[in-house]
């Protein structure tokens, strides 16, 4: 089985997509398969995958998510939950006749934070005593990353998120989405985090504020979703009690969940072919699949072992 896949955007120089996913090619023996980088900006996306009909799938950047969403509704394709509520898309996969659309930053996000919350708090109980802030997210930024964290901080059981913002009237479409999935919301300036179980900045690095951080949730988490060798942020965030996550995690675990409907997609379209090795009986399922491409990605970026299991 030989897998044909490759990143997308403008730029994409910068792109760690290529290591990653050859590091999981590797892993797995499929020295065959191909993971390469194509600059192009949005009026070109329909053109080139259309041009590109051997390759199973894609990672997109900017500025393509958007407009694979928008093309995906024109073409007929399946969209997900996520990029359905994002209305942004970073992942294209085609087998089996079928193209899908998927927003893999919200498992990515949620991957990265989920096994540092075991002892967290999600909410108060029924009598209201949880602890100040239990239940309740902190969003820096209001942007396309914005709203993936807020789907990501539903699907980790929080129930209020506060987005933190320079201009609050660009909060709007966070706080629509808010609504639209059954969080409670508010918006407020850079000065200040409020007691909360999630801290997510989506701010770029450089951009990174010095607010007052108020009581924390013992054993919350904060993510940085640029990865600097520096975060400001994260620095801030474990002196107040936090445990800090940088966006290598995040990134990674994207591109795990990326991996894996690359993988999906070839599998359905290869089955019972064994002209290529390895074949689909070789080759790890579930948990040991994502634990052996997880590792090898983290790996590759020498960063932190492979992440706790779920």
């Amino acid at each position: 089985m030989r897998i044909l896949a490759a990143v997308l955007g403008s730029p994409i120089a910068h792109s760690k997509s290529p290591l990653l996913h050859r590091a999981a090619f590797a892993a797995l023996n499929m020295e065959s398969s191909e993971y390469s980088r194509f600059e192009l900006g949005s009026e070109e996306l329909e053109g080139f995958l259309d041009s590109h009909p051997e390759h199973v799938g894609f990672s997109l950047t900017m500025p393509l998510k958007d407009r694979l969403v928008t093309l995906a509704g024109v073409r007929g394709w399946t969209v997900d939950e996520t990029a359905t509520l994002t209305a942004a898309g970073n992942t294209l996969v085609r087998g089996s006749g079928e193209v899908q659309v998927a927003n893999t930053d919200v498992r990515g996000i949620v991957r990265a934070i989920a096994p540092h919350m075991e002892s967290v708090p999600y909410a108060a109980d029924g009598a209201g005593t949880g602890s100040a802030g239990a239940g309740r997210a902190t969003i820096l930024g209001a942007g396309a990353t914005a709203a993936s964290a807020l789907v990501a901080c539903r699907d980790l059981g929080i129930a209020h998120v506060d987005f933190r913002v320079r201009n609050p009237d660009r909060a709007r479409r966070v706080l629509d989405l808010a609504e639209r999935i059954g969080l409670t919301s508010s918006v407020g300036d850079l000065t200040r985090i409020g007691p909360s179980a999630i801290v997510i900045s989506t701010l770029p690095a450089e951009a990174a504020p010095n607010p007052i951080w108020e009581t924390p949730v013992p054993g919350g988490v904060a993510l940085d979703v640029a990865y600097a060798a520096e975060s400001a942020f994260l620095t801030a965030a474990a002196a107040h009690g936090l445990h800090p996550v940088d966006g290598t995690s995040m990134l990674v675990e994207q591109a795990v969940a990326q991996f894996e409907m690359f993988l999906a997609a070839a599998q359905a379209d290869d089955a019972g072919t064994t002209e290529n090795l390895p074949t689909i009986e070789n080759l790890p399922t579930g948990q040991e699949l994502t634990s052996r491409v997880a590792a090898a990605m983290y790996a590759a970026l020498e960063g932190p072992p492979a992440r706790a299991r779920d």
